[in-house]
């Protein structure tokens, strides 16, 4: 709707100008109208000489409509030129958006490839502690096996001793069994924990900082677990050496026992002999007491009987008495046999007893050293057991971490799915941006291609307006050279015009009144165009009375004075101080319209 009004703005004015265009049929037209239409008006009133500069002011109220739509083209413009820097202002911060998505994309992928080779080297790392752990249980387990074996083979005594050893040992393998699954459970709240760092979050440094922390803790705990086997490898080292010690001291006491055994058996058979000697000795004197008894009787009777007869009996005493002596020989002998065997194994029993009691010292100074040994490795065990329980003070603060871990970890996990949501939103948003993207890039190919259309069309009218205003100018300058009062009148406007700048200020408020005015100034003009349809009819019938060589003269000079006036009103319009001839006063231009068209009669008259 608006590109019509300017073609047809357009064609009026080359029509106006038409006496010096080529186009002869549509100028003669005209000038034959304006010339009746000033005879008409001539007849009518003789005083228009000064109203005529403004005649051009009522017909030029056509040319504003130009400027309006010149106007309304460079608004229209503008407004187009600001949509597409705004288009293009919105592209580029979308596509700094994409960039700056796909940069965080990129960072996200980083830094999930980091995380995951991070993992890697801790899942080596674990299970290398795995294995290792796994290796010592199993050589404990083995030497626990071979601990029991032995412990199986001691004393009641050491039976105790070694029973406390081997719980402490399984108390030991449990809570070795207890750190390797708590081990395990911290390795898969690791994974869990690295699987959730693949999403972008905030709390990726304090992950890691935890992760650093448990790293830090599995470090010492391995230490501990190292510490441990060190010393417990000590404790087997010293069992072993006990054992020895215990088997030398065991088979040094069975040795005591038997050399105990075989003098009691010594004993006991130097007993038997000498009781056997006793019997023989008593049995012995026995016999001499019944003998000397004999001999008291046969000494009796023998004097009772040597009275009686001594002869018959002497040698039968003599037989008796050397008898006698034998039997105390025998005695004799038989009691220092006696004693020479009581002296010996007196003796015997003496340095079997010194042996025994030599044993005994040397056992009881193993005692006292085993003693001394099972204390001081009882003050170890209790230092183990110290030791024990700070490690199991540890396991618990790792527990109470595994417990915040998992926390965390449930954290995270509804972190991650409120991040997994985010993605999801961001995705969508993505999509979003990128059909509004594609829908804002084809609006602005439309854009352009409306651009280009419409700085084709406006290409073509500058260049038919540059066409226009070469004529107009063309036109202007014949217009200058013909009429010198025109420049005159110019050069009046131009003085008026410097005059009206200065009153441009009063005359901004003046501006609504002028537009009510040119409103009854349109009415106006419609007047004035009936009356000037009655000067033009007026003028044909005086120009029908003249004669004919001075109505062509008339007629020429009417035309001249249409396109001296034309070309005027032209410039006048192009003029930066058209509007202040606009403001006057209706009454004053028509009555300059009117004085024009006097001088101009009074001219072709002449």
């Amino acid at each position: 709707m608006q590109t019509s009004k300017p073609r047809n703005g357009t064609s009026e004015l080359p029509n106006k100008k038409s006496p010096v265009s080529p186009k002869p049929p549509r100028a003669s037209r005209k000038s034959g109208s304006d010339s009746d239409s000033a005879a008409s008006k001539l007849t009518s009133k003789k005083t228009s000489n000064e109203r005529s500069p403004n005649f051009s002011d009522r017909q030029s109220p056509k040319h504003p409509v130009i400027v309006v739509y010149e106007k309304k083209r460079s608004v229209k413009l503008s407004e187009l030129e600001s949509q597409l820097t705004q288009l293009q202002e919105e592209l580029k911060k979308t596509k700094e958006m994409l960039s700056s998505s796909e940069s965080s994309k990129q960072c996200v992928q980083e830094e999930a490839e980091e995380d995951r080779k991070q993992l890697t080297i801790m899942s080596a790392k674990l299970e290398e502690s795995h294995l290792h752990l796994v290796e010592l249980s199993k050589a404990e387990d083995t030497r626990l096996q071979e601990l029991e074996k032995i412990s199986q083979e001691r004393d009641k005594a050491w039976l105790s001793e070694l029973e406390s050893v081997q719980k402490q040992h399984t108390a030991d393998s449990t809570a070795l069994v207890c750190a390797m699954n708590e081990i395990q459970m911290l390795k898969q709240q690791l994974d869990v924990v690295m699987k959730s760092k693949r999403t972008p979050s905030d709390d990726s440094n304090a992950t890691l900082t935890e992760l650093e922390a448990l790293k830090d803790d599995m470090a010492a705990v391995l230490q501990n677990v190292q510490n441990l086997s060190v010393q417990i490898r000590e404790k087997e080292v010293v069992e072993e050496e006990v054992k020895l010690v215990v088997s030398q001291t065991q088979k040094q006491l069975e040795m005591a026992n038997a050399t105990i055994d075989t003098l009691r058996a010594e004993s006991s058979n130097l007993l038997e002999s000498l009781n056997s000697t006793r019997f023989k000795l008593e049995e012995s004197r026995g016999r001499v007491s019944a003998l000397e008894e004999v001999v008291k009787q046969l000494q009796v009777d023998e004097d009772e009987d040597v009275e009686k007869q001594e002869p018959s009996y002497s040698t039968e005493f003599g037989s008796w008495h050397s008898e006698l002596a034998e039997l105390r020989d025998a005695l004799e002998a038989v009691e220092v046999k006696y004693l020479e065997e009581q002296i010996r194994t007196t003796t015997e029993i003496q340095s079997a007893y010194e042996m025994a009691e030599l044993v005994k010292l040397n056992a009881e100074k193993r005692e006292s050293e085993l003693e001394s040994a099972l204390e001081s490795r009882m003050a170890e065990n209790s230092n183990f057991n110290i030791r024990l329980l700070d490690m199991e003070t540890a396991f618990q603060t790792i527990s109470a971490v595994n417990k915040e871990l998992k926390e965390k970890m449930e954290r995270e996990q509804a972190y991650k799915f409120d991040s997994e949501l985010k993605l999801l939103k961001a995705t969508t948003d993505w999509t979003e941006l990128k059909a509004n993207l594609l829908d804002k890039e084809t609006e602005l190919q439309g854009i352009l291609e409306e651009n280009d259309i419409l700085k084709s069309e406006l290409s073509k009218r500058d260049i038919e307006h540059q066409n226009n205003l070469s004529s107009a100018i063309s036109d202007a300058e014949k217009a200058r050279v013909a009429e010198e009062e025109a420049l005159k009148r110019v050069d009046c406007v131009n003085e008026e015009a410097e005059k009206s700048d200065k009153r441009l200020t009063k005359m901004m408020e003046q501006l609504q009144v002028a537009q009510s005015l040119n409103s009854e100034m349109e009415a106006e003009l419609r007047c004035l165009r009936v009356q000037s349809d009655q000067w033009r009819k007026a003028a044909e019938a005086a120009a029908a009375i003249l004669s004919p060589a001075t109505n062509g003269r008339v007629i020429e000079r009417i035309g001249s004075m249409d396109s001296d006036y034309n070309s005027l009103s032209s410039k006048l319009m192009a003029s930066p101080f058209s509007d202040d001839l606009y403001d006057e006063s209706p009454k004053k231009k028509n009555g300059n319209v009117l004085r024009k068209f006097g001088g101009l009669w009074k001219k072709g008259t002449k």
